[in-house]
């Protein structure tokens, strides 16, 4: 492997891009690769050492702590210029490194190395382009429970995803917004999570993917915590999708429709007898999450009603022992979820009207935030729709008379799961 060290030395572009021709030869040399490692500098030699660590990748008996250290001197000190040059490798080195920390079962390694190595393939943009490190980071984080470090980016609005330069999949996208709505459903923004986990069951598709029937669950017992009932599918979800998904979520679907009359005995009686189900899933704290918003849906349900309650009715009214009904209570009025105060003589609630006159600075701030975000979301679509107007493309299908609305991959009924 002398020649692929002496052309990884040469400066010249051209002998850059040849470098690309060594890969299968490098596959082959797994006991010769750290010595060709150390023959290259990190920072003037960015593309052969990534060539070197992506081979090395593969194989199964390196040490992977060694491997991990390796990956973390790359990600920090690389030439971005000269990686640039080989995005599918830099892509497949960053599922390697990823993979490789989940083994040593340190993913909290790999947060930080990541997090800054978002830039790399997005032309330094990382809060609005989608590529694949972006993916192998919000694993990482969810991993490593380390939330916080991913809210940030997946609050942000994804305007671009670039194929040819990031090398990015579907597989990439579905995965990423299928993580964002973990985050965001451990972060309670169930509204957010849902839009996430929705975006992976409508986006285009011609089989039914394992992401799709993972996101769905998640859709489905996220829907009831927030809203305690799911809508249809939305009017864009493909339709193999709609088709054969519900085959894959029994449990899933016939839980939800133990919600349908309220009954939080039928509700208690479907998770049970799904509860290995959901445990296999690791779905089992959401169910229970969304049993527990029955619980405080009825009690908020008592506030449209009735003015004063004892703790003895309510706790009859929605079938829980008076103790847990009044922890119930305190924790809603904590939370604001309901405006009520209890008189720890007699017993009694009084349920009072809601005080917020949406006048603070704070109502303020997040208002005038949000209409910045919409007007800049609204100069990014203007610019991608001129764009689109303009390509060759459009202006050739727009000529020659097809109709731009018949995907012909939604009615193909192959799957790739069983």
């Amino acid at each position: 492997m002398d020649s692929f060290v002496l052309d990884a030395q040469n400066p010249n572009p051209k002998n850059l891009k040849n470098l690309l021709k060594y890969e299968e030869q490098l596959e082959r040399q797994h006991v010769s690769l750290d010595n060709i490692l150390g023959a290259l500098d990190v920072r003037n030699h960015s593309l052969g050492q990534l060539l070197v660590l992506k081979a090395k990748g593969s194989d199964q008996s390196k040490n992977r702590a060694v491997y991990v250290d390796q990956c973390n001197n790359f990600f920090r000190n690389c030439n971005v210029e000269q990686v640039r040059i080989a995005p599918a490798q830099l892509s497949q080195l960053s599922k390697f490194y990823t993979e490789t920390l989940y083994e040593l079962k340190q993913p909290l390694r790999g947060v930080a190395v990541l997090k800054d190595a978002l830039s790399i393939l997005s032309d330094n943009k990382p809060t609005t382009t989608l590529t694949p490190i972006h993916t192998d980071f919000l694993q990482l984080c969810i991993l490593s429970k380390c939330y916080h470090q991913a809210l940030p980016l997946i609050e942000s609005n994804i305007t671009h995803i670039n194929p040819e330069q990031s090398s990015i999949a579907i597989k990439d996208i579905l995965c990423y917004f299928y993580y964002s709505g973990i985050i965001f459903t451990a972060f309670k923004k169930y509204k957010k999570a849902i839009e996430s986990f929705k975006f992976v069951i409508t986006a285009p598709a011609s089989a039914l993917s394992a992401i799709a029937v993972e996101a769905y669950k998640k859709y489905l017992i996220v829907n009831l915590i927030q809203y305690g009932t799911v809508q249809h599918f939305p009017k864009c979800t493909p339709a193999v999708v709609q088709r054969n998904i519900k085959s894959h979520c029994k449990p899933y679907t016939e839980f939800v429709s133990s919600f349908s009359n309220g009954n939080i005995n039928d509700i208690m009686n479907r998770a049970s007898s799904g509860a290995e189900f959901f445990q296999k899933d690791n779905n089992w704290g959401l169910v229970k999450l969304s049993i527990r918003s029955t619980y405080r849906r009825n009690i908020k349900k008592l506030t449209q009603t009735f003015m004063t309650l004892s703790i003895n009715d309510i706790a009859e009214k929605v079938s829980l022992p008076k103790a847990k009904a009044e922890q119930f209570v305190l924790k809603m009025i904590e939370e604001g979820e309901i405006f009520a105060t209890i008189n720890q003589k007699d017993g009694m609630v009084t349920f009072d009207e809601c005080f917020e006159d949406f006048s603070g600075p704070t109502i303020l701030n997040d208002l005038d935030h949000n209409i910045s975000n919409i007007v800049d979301l609204e100069s990014k679509i203007k610019e991608m729709d001129e764009k689109i107007s303009l390509s060759n493309n459009y202006l050739k299908k727009l000529a020659s008379g097809k109709n731009m609305n018949q995907l012909s991959q939604y009615e193909d009924p192959m799957e790739d799961i069983n």
